[in-house]
């Protein structure tokens, strides 16, 4: 990964900045140095490198969970918006790089706020990746940018802190460090923090694993086992009441039954009455409705000529109608109303060429009025315009007289006032000097106030820090005495740590652990054994039996074969028998059979005599056909009995050769097993089976000494928790003393500078007075200023002010005295002139009144003034129209009652037809009529015209209600008497199958009887039943939870030999075992550059600790304390330590870029340029190293530089130094 430019707009101090290392002088160095001032932002530009990466920053990584209100937004105080710069509405880091691929890609991490506005919220960062060479974007959201750029560079954000941005602080900390300390640094250095999360879960796996099996264990001894002679008793009685209860229901079947015969006898009996009462009640309705259905019958013949009648009665109505209508219209006279109207047309036709001659005749005069009258208003407005200007002129010529005379009194006040301001400057004439030097005396006097403050402050926080000094020194006596405590108890907890740790000694866990195993195994071993040798001997008798069933029932299938081919044989006997009988019986033969006749030859064989042909003989067939039928159902019965019983054995023996198998193959897993148990007795051992009660005995003796083992081993846990914690206390307390000894150092220190920052002020506002009286001289006002300085220095401020104000109000009279002369000579040329362009005017406005007057004359001739001309016009118009109008309303009515005489005509002969069609339409429809009522009177006599008339006007649908009632009583009378008639047959069948002599009530009384008896046999097989089914299941779960217990037991032992080697409660054991090797790795590359900053120094590991020394090779290899180094030799070492980790961190990624934090300023120059050729080295390996610092030396000797400066306003820029 190398960076190949950095830009940061808008970012804390940094406005807008700009790195190019391509550019020279920077793509030259493989050395610059990023200086400044503090605060100038410096680390500002490593901000923005892991923005635009990584969208978060080193210094803001801590994450605190609370938000808070933060100059206007509601974030988290360590999220990266708030580096965006105050005032600014957005702001970006963009960074360059090539990554793993070769490629070249552009990064930016973008901030805005609200509506781009500087008082909007904050809105979420933009993150996006850009491909340089395409300008193709490649990520949309910030988490799949981290995640890409991740995968290019190949280092996450932690690496690249610690491979790229390197901070000596972290290191120095980590030298002086105890192995703990160091452990817990090295893993967050490395972040390796799985190795402590690791032995955490190894330790709660083993507590858990361990409860497990505790558990298990109590839980075994809940199962109640039956011995053997209570297990066969139990399965005796279960199977005697299962007889008894087989006898019990099939006598409460047949009690069933015969109470269900005598209740089905009743039933019958209630529905026969119910079925004679229901036809009795039909055959009633019947008799009652008779005449009511005669009437409907006939009403639903006359619906034969019902629409006769309907089209009768509609032919009479239409008659009476069209009479009606030809009546009407007959009555109406056309030919007088057109006589008059014709006459009404011809009288406007007159008026209205008498009116159109008289508008002709007047055009003339109305065009003559128009003119003139146009004439006269153009006249009327001119004169009006001129009237108007006239006085517009007059009212000016007023008001430029007023003017003049205001102007002129203006002229003298303006004189009078500047005579004042002049006597008022001639007094005051010594503020003069002051207002010219204002700006320096202003400047003066701020300066001493400025200075005469600092001194307040100076002497408040002189005050102070004595206080707070004080307090400190009264804090160290108890600290010192608190710490010689803490080293007592810690001492005192350590003794007890050892003398803990002798007692362990003489417990060897592990091989009480074996033992335990061992023993609980064999024993476990030899209960399967035992188990395994009883299930043989049983299943031994099992297979016996179970052969001789399968003897059995081979011999029974051979004899049910023989006996189904026999029944077999017999069915197709019968069954031919029956076909032959059927064959001769059938239709055709016994037809044949009823033509023969005595001495008459037969037809199919010839023959004259014909014993067949009797009377009869139909029956005789039908006899000799059930017969052979029965014998053929019952020969079929029979086979299907010796199928079914030969499907039963088959079944049978199926199942009992299953059961063989079953037992013969568990016989085999048994013997298999056996082996096996007796194996691995001898694995453990064992030659035989074990003794019960002694093996419990040995192990309970061996669980006694490990719970005491995991006590002392719980105690010594607490006790080095103790430790810790005390160990922990002492180095606070040591390290409060020490803070507090270098703050009473300091707040001294702070207490000589403040001295002498107070009498530096009082020199310079001494120095500053006598400046200021320079310029202003005035002793009184100094003895003013000495008794009251801000009264003294507004007063004086006052006067000034209002002697500048004398001055410019001087200044605007003399100006305004020139302005009111030159205005007054303007106003007096204005004056003639509009005196002269009045008289003009005047002489305008008396020709216009003659004009005037005599165009009125001339209109007045023509026509009075009063009337225009277009409204003549418009009175000859309307008289036109009125009269066209009229003539047009005439004609209308005229053409109208033309054609309606014209419509009468052909109304009164359409009327004439319809009636004619009408009279013989109503003869033929009464002819129809009278030739069917002659018809159905031959058969209905009592029909006649008026009968008809009556039940037509009655609605059908009364009818039709009466005949389907009719209808239904018939269908329900010859339902009712077919159910009579098959019930009279059922009762027939079921007397027949009479079953008892008992009344119901005595069957019921035994049925209970029984059901009692049933009820006391079953619950007392339930008993006993559940008793078995519950030995069964405690015989399965023991055995499942004794193979569980043998699992947890194996888990258990190798997860207590994981935590005793690695795990605790906070990982500690395998923490250490880990870094120390990752310690390992880290010197080794950290020796590599130590080699290259110092010839004399080399770090090694002290054993198979934490610890680390330094070896010493102008000591002949000397073995020393870190603590031992200078502080310049500290900063060496931690800067090799830095490089090796970057070079750890960086393992199989190619790292062009690195940057070095703070820290040479404990070098002296010597070691300071070792320590610059050996970072300038670093190009050689392809890097290029910018370094942080203030010291001047180091900058001196950098030519290359990226200076930070700051600026007045609060900002600060970028300026790249060095030689090109």
């Amino acid at each position: 990964m190398k960076l190949l430019n950095i830009t940061i707009s808008n970012l804390a101090s940094l406005t807008k900045a700009a790195v190019d290392f391509e550019q020279a002088p920077l793509s030259h160095s493989g050395l610059f140095a990023i200086t400044g001032d503090t605060g100038a932002g410096k680390s500002t530009l490593l901000d923005g490198i892991c923005l635009a990466l990584y969208g978060k920053t080193a210094r803001l990584r801590n994450d605190l969970k609370n938000t808070v209100e933060f100059n206007g937004d509601d974030i988290k105080l360590n999220d990266p918006r708030n580096l965006l710069r105050r005032g600014c509405a957005h702001g970006q880091a963009e960074v360059q790089f090539v990554g793993q691929d070769g490629e070249r890609y552009l990064a930016r991490w973008k901030i805005e706020r609200a509506r781009k506005k500087t008082d909007g919220k904050l809105k979420r960062p933009e993150h996006i990746l850009f491909k340089v060479a395409d300008e193709s974007q490649l990520t949309q959201s910030s988490s799949a940018t981290v995640n890409k750029i991740e995968q290019l560079i190949g280092l996450n954000f932690e690496q690249f802190t610690r491979a790229v941005l390197l901070a000596q602080h972290e290191f120095a900390a980590f030298l002086k460090a105890s192995a703990d300390e160091r452990a817990q640094l090295l893993e967050c250095l490395t972040g390796t923090d799985k190795f402590s999360r690791l032995g955490q879960a190894i330790f709660e796996h083993h507590k858990e694993k361990k409860s497990q099996l505790e558990q298990l264990q109590n839980s075994l001894a809940n199962y109640h086992i039956l011995s053997d002679e209570e297990l066969a008793s139990l399965k005796d009685t279960i199977t005697t009441l299962n007889g008894q209860l087989t006898q019990l229901k099939a006598q409460s079947t047949q009690y069933q039954q015969d109470i269900q015969w005598l209740t089905q006898k009743e039933q019958y009996q209630l529905k026969l009455q119910h079925y004679q009462q229901q036809l009795q009640d039909l055959e009633s309705d019947i008799q009652q409705q008779a005449a009511k259905i005669e009437q409907a019958q006939l009403a639903q013949l006359t619906q034969q000529i019902a629409d006769n009648r309907q089209q009768a009665s509609t032919l009479v109505s239409q008659h009476e109608k069209l009479t009606h209508q030809y009546d009407e219209l007959i009555k109406q006279d056309y030919q007088h109303q057109l006589e008059v109207q014709q006459a009404l047309v011809a009288e406007s036709e007159r008026s209205q060429r008498a009116a159109q001659e008289k508008l002709k005749n007047h055009e003339p005069d109305i065009k003559l009025v128009r003119t003139l009258d146009n004439k006269r208003y153009a006249n009327a407005q001119q004169l009006e315009d001129n009237k108007k200007q006239l006085a517009i002129t007059e009212q000016q010529l007023q008001e430029l007289l007023e003017q003049i005379k205001q102007t002129d009194k203006l002229l003298k006040d303006n004189q009078q006032t500047q005579n004042e301001q002049l006597k008022q400057l001639e007094q005051h004439a010594t503020l003069k000097r002051a207002l010219d030097n204002w700006s320096y005396l202003e400047s003066t006097f701020d300066n001493i106030s400025q200075s005469t403050e600092h001194i307040e402050n100076l002497k408040n926080n002189y005050n102070q820090q004595y206080d707070e000094r004080s307090k400190l020194e009264l804090k160290l006596a108890p600290l010192t005495a608190k710490i010689q405590n803490q080293q007592s108890n810690h001492t005192a907890l350590q003794e007890q740590l050892d003398r803990l740790q002798k007692q362990l000694a003489t417990l060897d866990y592990e091989a009480l652990q074996k033992q335990s195993y061992s023993l609980k195994s064999a024993l476990q071993l030899s209960l399967d054994g035992q188990k395994n040798d009883h299930e043989q001997l049983q299943l031994a008798a099992n297979i016996d039996k179970y052969r001789h069933q399968h003897h059995t029932l081979q011999l029974q299938l051979k004899d049910t074969e023989k006996q189904v081919d026999l029944q077999k044989q017999r069915a197709l006997l019968t069954q031919e028998n029956v076909t032959q009988v059927q064959l001769r019986a059938s239709e055709k033969v016994s037809a044949l059979r009823a033509q023969l006749k005595t001495g008459q030859e037969c037809m199919v064989c010839g023959a004259t005599e014909h014993p067949y042909g009797v009377d009869h003989i139909d029956s005789h067939w039908q006899n000799l056909i059930a017969d052979f039928s029965e014998q053929q159902q019952k020969a079929e019965q029979a086979l299907t009995q010796a199928q079914q019983r030969h499907n039963d054995q088959v079944i049978a023996n199926e199942q009992v050769n299953t059961q063989l198998q079953v037992s013969l193959q568990r016989k085999s897993q048994l013997q298999e097993q056996h082996a096996k148990i007796s194996n691995s007795l001898k694995e453990l051992g064992f030659e035989e089976y074990v003794d019960i009660d002694v093996s419990q005995q040995r192990l309970e003796e061996i669980e006694d000494k490990l719970n005491r083992y995991s006590e002392l081993s719980k105690t010594q846990q607490q006790l080095w928790q103790q430790l810790q914690t005390y160990q922990h206390e002492l180095t606070q307390c040591q390290t409060q003393h020490s803070e507090i000894q270098q703050k009473i150092q300091s707040l001294s220190a702070a207490l000589d500078a403040n001295t002498q920052q107070q009498n530096d002020a009082r020199n310079t506002i001494a120095q500053l007075k006598h400046k200021a009286q320079q310029h202003y001289s005035d002793n009184t006002w100094w003895q003013q200023y000495e008794q009251n300085m801000h009264s003294a220095i507004q007063s004086l401020t006052s006067k000034v002010n209002e002697f500048a104000k004398w001055q410019e109000t001087l200044a605007q009279l003399q100006n305004t005295q020139q302005q009111l002369d030159a205005q007054q000579r303007n106003n007096e040329q204005h004056q003639g002139k509009l005196q002269q362009t009045l008289t003009q005017q005047q002489s305008v406005v008396t020709q216009l009144h003659n004009t005037l007057d005599e165009l009125d004359s001339q209109r007045k001739v023509i026509l009075p003034l009063t009337r225009s001309a277009d409204e003549w016009f418009n009175e000859l118009q309307s008289e036109c129209e009125h009269c066209n109008s009229k003539w047009t309303a005439h004609k209308n009515t005229l053409t109208q009652l033309e054609q309606a005489a014209r419509q009468q005509h052909i109304q009164l002969e359409h009327l004439k037809n319809q009636l004619a069609d009408n009279q013989a339409q109503q003869i033929s429809v009464e002819q129809r009529f009278d030739e069917w009522l002659a018809t159905q009177r031959q058969q209905h006599s009592e029909l006649n015209a008026a009968t008809v008339a009556e039940l037509l006007a009655v609605p059908f649908k009364q009818y039709e209600h009466i005949l389907k009632n009719s209808q239904q009583l018939h269908l329900q009378h010859t339902q009712a008497l077919a159910r009579l008639n098959h019930l009279h047959e059922e009762i027939e069948q079921h007397q027949a199958q009479a079953r008892t002599t008992e009344s119901l009530d005595q069957l019921a009384q035994l049925q209970a009887d029984l059901n009692l008896q049933i009820e006391q046999v079953q619950a007392h097989w339930l008993d006993n039943n559940t008793q078995l089914k519950q030995h069964e299941q405690n015989v399965a779960n023991r055995q499942v939870q004794q193979n569980e217990l043998s699992r947890l037991q194996a888990q258990y032992e190798h997860w207590h030999l994981l935590d005793k080697l690695l795990g605790d409660a906070t990982g500690k054991k395998l923490r250490n075992v880990a870094q120390t090797q990752t310690l390992k790795i880290l010197l080794q590359y950290a020796n590599q550059h130590l080699s290259s900053l110092s010839k004399r120094y080399r770090l090694s590991i002290i054993g198979h600790s934490l610890n680390i020394a330094i070896i010493d090779k102008d000591m002949a290899d000397e073995q020393r304390s870190v603590n031992t180094l200078s502080g310049g030799e500290s900063f060496l070492v931690s800067l090799a330590l830095a490089l090796g980790l970057a070079s750890l961190s960086a393992n199989k990624v190619q790292i062009s870029s690195l940057f070095i934090d703070e820290g040479f300023g404990t070098l002296d120059p010597e070691t300071l340029s070792v320590a610059l050729d050996a970072l300038d080295s670093l190009q050689a390996q392809g890097r290029k190293v910018g370094v942080i610092s203030h010291v001047s030396e180091m900058t001196e000797r950098v030519a290359t530089q990226i200076h930070v400066k700051k600026q007045p306003g609060g900002y600060s820029s970028i300026q790249i130094k060095g030689q090109i």
